[in-house]
């Protein structure tokens, strides 16, 4: 008799366990993709600026032959970049 109820007393704290690890498990898992969510949106804005970035090296390249390497061309070219980019900063803060 005394086998059976140490039994019952180890199924039950089995089951317990079971059921703690699970709900952790599970919590764990809903961080994880948590995080992945957050990693991917980072690596879109990466993207995105790394693109903006190529199609700015790409005008400057542009009106670098255009304009024959005149210095004040591209210091007005990069003082547009960095206006444009100050505006894009300050309509983003308003959000």
């Amino acid at each position: 008799m005394t086998t059976l109820i140490h039994a019952d007393i180890f199924f039950f704290i089995t089951s317990i366990v079971t059921v703690v690890l699970g709900i952790l498990v599970a919590t764990g898992i809903i961080y994880v993709v948590l995080i992945l969510r957050d990693v991917r949106h980072l690596s879109k804005l990466v993207r995105e600026g790394g693109e903006k970035l190529a199609q700015d090296f790409d005008g400057l390249r542009e009106t670098a032959k255009e304009e024959g390497l005149k210095i004040k061309t591209i210091f007005d070219f990069f003082l547009a970049i960095f206006i444009r980019r100050a505006k894009q900063k300050f309509k983003g803060k308003k959000k």
